[in-house]
Order: structure tokens, then C-alpha cells, then sequence
């Protein structure tokens, strides 16, 4: 995760400084409790949708199942916590993606 840059996107948006802290903290646990993936890794396979299915019905899926030692909130409302922060850095990422792309064309004369 590219913390720092992520960090200085959500500020940029005007989001609460403990909002951020939180949405980063949540990212974390998930790289953590997902055996230490990379979520640029998962952002460039297939747009973040395996990570994002994780969190489909409150967890209570088999993608889940996968990970059987991953301390999450199954069945509670607060994993939806856990989707609202992929989505922003998924966000993050197409932005990123977006301006170089841009800048690319522009480079190139296009």
C-alpha cells in the first residue's frame, strides 16, 4: 500500500484526519490478516474485486473461508467498515492511474 500518498489523496478530499487514520488502520489489517497481501498486487489482477469479495454479506462467504485465521468481524455490520476503506484506496489507485496515464499522453505528444 502506498500509504503516504494515499494519506495526502484523502486529505486533499477534506476527510477528517481520524477518518483517514481509521481507513488506513483498516487497509493495514487487511494486508495483515490476509496473509500479508499487497493490495497494489490485487489492485493490478483484477481491480481489487477478490479483495472487496471478502467482505460481501458481512464476510460470510467463501472467499473468506480462505483465510481461517483472519480476525475479522464476521457477520457484523462493521465489515462494511473494511469494503468503505477498499473502495477509497481502490479510487486512489484509478486516480493514480488516471493522471499517468495523462501525463504519459501528454509526454508523448498525444
Amino acid at each position: 500500500m502506498n500509504e503516504l500518498d494515499f494519506r495526502l489523496w484523502l486529505q486533499k478530499r477534506d476527510i477528517n484526519n481520524k477518518v483517514i487514520s481509521d481507513i488506513i488502520s483498516r487497509l493495514k489489517k487487511i494486508e495483515r490478516e490476509t496473509n500479508f497481501t499487497d493490495l497494489d498486487e490485487h489492485y493490478k489482477n483484477d481491480h481489487g474485486r477478490f479483495l472487496l469479495s471478502l467482505f460481501k454479506n458481512k464476510g460470510e462467504n467463501d472467499n473468506l473461508k480462505r483465510f481461517p485465521n483472519a480476525n475479522f468481524p464476521v457477520g457484523k455490520y462493521h465489515m462494511n467498515t473494511y469494503r468503505y476503506a477498499l473502495n477509497y484506496y481502490i479510487k486512489f489507485l484509478d486516480d493514480s492511474a488516471n493522471n499517468t496515464d495523462s501525463k504519459n499522453s501528454k509526454s508523448s505528444g498525444c
